[in-house]
């Protein structure tokens, strides 16, 4: 049976570039690695985007989910496993975008998370956001392409919040979070360190402060609504 090693040494090519052409994009080595070590026959996990870290999935003999809209690139990697005897009886595939798919997917506890489908805001953050209560407490999210704007305002959104602990972050384009507790996902804005300190909003000794400036937008706003209708 294959290893991780022998998957990186000639892994698979299941995206397609406008020619047709077949190419590897994925999870680099090390976070790979990170995954094939805290994963056991045991676990649950599930992913968002389908590629070698799927092969990674299959070689553990975990139960686990891969949601792509892409479907086509599913063949692909079942076709790479039965060639190199890796079996894929445990993968559940879900072709759909992942927004779609995940509020009704029914899953049991995971114990790891990979967010690597669509990088468009918001598609990280809703990827996050359904998964972030199915995962255990104890259990792993790994975020990849934080190089991208979406994927990096997700982990300094993680960075930031208690119910998460940062592990590490690979060749600062894939981190690695632990979960401590339930709830980041479903606190308010005065319980999201990096949405409270970011706005113009503060919450000061129980009371809701703006600043001048978004004082006087807001001002200069209601002004020229109010103008329009004439009532002023």
């Amino acid at each position: 049976m294959a290893a991780l090693a022998d998957v990186l040494r000639d892994p698979p090519k299941p995206h397609r570039d406008a020619g047709g052409q077949q190419f590897l994009m994925g999870l680099l080595p090390a976070p790979l690695t990170f995954i094939t070590e805290h994963v056991a026959r045991a676990s649950a996990t599930l992913e968002t985007g389908c590629g070698i870290s799927t092969v990674a999935f299959a070689l553990t003999g975990a139960r686990h989910w891969t949601i792509t809209p892409a479907g086509a690139e599913f063949k692909i990697v079942q076709d790479y496993c039965r060639a190199r005897g890796i079996a894929t009886e445990q993968l559940t595939l879900v072709e759909a975008f992942s927004e779609m798919a995940l509020p009704s997917l029914r899953v049991p506890p995971l114990d790891l998370v990979l967010i690597d489908g669509r990088h468009g805001f918001p598609a990280p953050f809703i990827d996050w956001y359904y998964t972030a209560a199915r995962l255990k407490c104890g259990g792993y999210l790994v975020v990849d392409d934080t190089w991208l704007w979406s994927c990096q305002m997700l982990r300094d959104f993680l960075l930031a919040q208690p119910q998460w602990a940062f592990v590490t972050e690979y060749e600062q384009r894939t981190a690695v979070f632990k979960k401590l507790a339930d709830g980041a996902e479903s606190a308010e804005w005065i319980d999201q360190p990096l949405v409270a300190r970011g706005g113009r909003a503060k919450w000061i000794d129980g009371r809701l402060q703006i600043d001048a400036p978004a004082r006087l937008t807001a001002r200069a706003i209601a002004g020229k609504v109010a103008r329009r209708l004439g009532l002023r």
